[in-house]
């Protein structure tokens, strides 16, 4: 995984808000277990099983991330090359006379938990293809429907 050093924090944080979010859970299960009712009868209990192992996954999730990421920089004043920040227009070639053309920021991490659409974000295919490439330069990548495209880097801009 391709991560920014602010990336790399958010992600750290976000393990921190999850361990908070697990103590406040272990509390909830004290108190459904002190109502006397025995695991089985208890919905409190259970739930609170559920949210726990959810949560569980999600802290290894984001330390697994951390320990393989790979750190990137993000854009400088040289826009020679597509840098995490940078604004980028891509011409999109379908491959069957569709030809799109695409704006936006490359970012480490989405924003808004609704991707804006003006995003593209470093580790899905297109950001993947274009980070570190520049104006003029062609790539190719399949997109996660499998459909393969082209892509020509048309602008960089900071």
């Amino acid at each position: 995984m391709l991560l920014t050093e602010k990336a790399l924090e958010e992600k750290r944080m976000e393990i921190e808000r999850l361990n908070d979010r697990l103590k406040e859970i272990y509390k909830e299960k004290r108190l459904s277990q002190s109502a006397g009712n025995t695991f089985h009868d208890n919905f409190g209990f259970e739930q609170a099983e559920i949210q726990e192992r959810g949560i569980l996954k999600q802290i290894r999730d984001l330390k697994h991330e951390i320990e393989t990421a790979t750190i990137v920089e993000e854009k400088d004043n040289d826009s020679n090359s597509v840098k995490v920040g940078n604004h980028v227009t891509l011409k999109v070639d379908y491959g069957n006379e569709d030809v799109d053309i695409v704006q936006g920021e490359l970012v480490a991490l989405p924003k808004d938990p609704k991707l804006e659409l003006s995003q593209i974000t470093l580790n899905s295919p297109i950001g993947k293809a274009i980070f570190m490439k520049k104006v003029g330069d062609e790539v190719r990548c399949v997109l996660p429907n499998g459909n393969k495209v082209k892509i020509l880097i048309s602008k960089i801009e900071n």
